[in-house]
């Protein structure tokens, strides 16, 4: 079937006139069949939207029918998607995984086609499918600046199909084999605005020195960034959910998932950090009252101590309860907050990983990422580096002499 629809738009696109008429039977075809049949493949991915397009008005010489995940995109203007690029000669279609080429055109001007391509050529180095092609696609007479050569240029991979020699089989086949590799990517992302992640990818292809700033001259602006705001930071109506951490050990998208500390971050860092720690902490305080009452000890609940209000040298955060063994004992937890959407790596101190092995099995690190979306947390006890990897970033310096 998706190969008869698929043939239907190769053999009758061209003759179709320069108008686009929402009653004709290729309308009909690109807009609703095609994306219908592509969803029946996936038929409980409700995250993708799949759409078709033939143009507005006057018929565009490249077609498409593009799958979007709604957490990245809406639109094939922005962001990152999977979609079929018919040729301007119908002799074929291609798969392909694409981006959208308007976030590149304002912000980047002149520069637009070749930071888009940086950007492609980012995700080809780290997609190790060889099934698709890095190869640039071909859709026949497109020039510079318009919208076939962007979307050229666009294209991060793809598999090309030749008319009538390909089956439904292949087809459904390569679909899944793109939409995975789309989902691995998505995974790795700790933002949902893929506009981030190519200024991350950009970022980190400059030289290390446009990264920095003087120390001396972020001073005085950390010391206004810290100055006490009026009110909470932050609305706490949020709840906690528990979840298993994910383990990953492959570093291939590490650019994106990863935080990215550039020049404009030290201006506010201090401050947002500070904010996001304590609503951490905050959301930390309430899903401790709420365990120990469900667990019959609303008592203990009453006696949960917030430490990092009084000071923030005594290794951990909070004072709690829990069963342990058969006795009720107080347990020290480090709250470790970040807004990114995944799981990523954290700062710890090394008077935390000290506190740790002092406390043994009654300390606890309650992991939350993803804090002001949907606030997911995991708690382990015991030794902080017999759970987690740890790697000296910075060290105290003291003159030899």
């Amino acid at each position: 079937m998706l190969k008869n629809l698929f043939k239907d738009v190769l053999e009758n696109y061209i003759a179709q006139g320069s108008r686009v008429s929402n009653m004709s039977p290729l309308y009909q075809t690109l807009t609703r069949e095609i994306p219908f049949a592509i969803k029946s493949i996936t038929p409980f991915r409700k995250d993708l939207t799949v759409k078709g397009s033939m143009g507005q008005g006057n018929k565009t010489d490249y077609p498409w029918v593009s799958i979007l995940n709604r957490n990245i995109t809406s639109s094939t203007m922005y962001g990152l998607y999977i979609v079929y690029l018919f040729k301007k000669d119908m002799s074929g279609f291609y798969l392909t995984l694409a981006q959208g080429i308007t976030y590149f055109e304002n912000t980047f001007k002149r520069k637009k086609y070749e930071t888009c391509k940086k950007v492609a050529e980012y995700f080809q180095d780290r997609i190790n499918d060889q099934y698709f092609s890095k190869e640039p696609i071909n859709l026949v007479d497109t020039k510079k600046g318009s919208l076939g050569y962007g979307y050229e240029i666009s294209t991060i991979i793809s598999k090309y199909y030749e008319y009538d020699k390909f089956t439904d089989e292949q087809l459904i086949e390569d679909y899944k084999r793109l939409l995975a590799i789309y989902d691995e990517i998505y995974k790795n992302m700790n933002t949902d605005n893929y506009n981030d992640i190519i200024d991350r990818i950009i970022t980190f292809s400059k030289p290390k020195a446009d990264h920095l700033v003087l120390a001396d001259n972020a001073v005085e602006v950390i010391k206004i960034a810290l100055e006490p705001v009026d009110g909470q930071p932050y609305d706490f109506s949020k709840q906690l959910k528990q979840v298993q951490p994910y383990v990953d050990k492959s570093t291939k998208y590490k650019e994106i998932t990863n935080p990215l500390i550039r020049k404009i971050d030290y201006i506010k860092k201090a401050k947002r950090d500070a904010e996001t720690g304590y609503l951490g902490e905050k959301l930390v305080i309430e899903y401790e009252k709420q365990r120990l009452t469900n667990m019959g000890l609303s008592d203990y609940a009453d006696k949960i101590k917030w430490q990092s209000l009084k000071s923030d040298g005594f290794g951990y955060d909070i004072i709690s309860y829990d069963l342990i063994g058969l006795e009720i004992k107080p347990i020290y937890i480090e709250v470790k907050t970040t807004t990114n959407k995944v799981d990523c790596e954290f700062p710890v101190s090394k008077g935390e990983v000290d506190k740790s092995k002092e406390l043994g099995k009654f300390f606890c690190i309650y992991r939350i990422y993803d804090v002001l979306k949907e606030p997911k947390f995991y708690r382990v006890f015991g030794q902080i580096e017999d759970h987690f990897y740890l790697d000296p970033i910075t060290y105290l310096a003291k003159y030899k002499g």
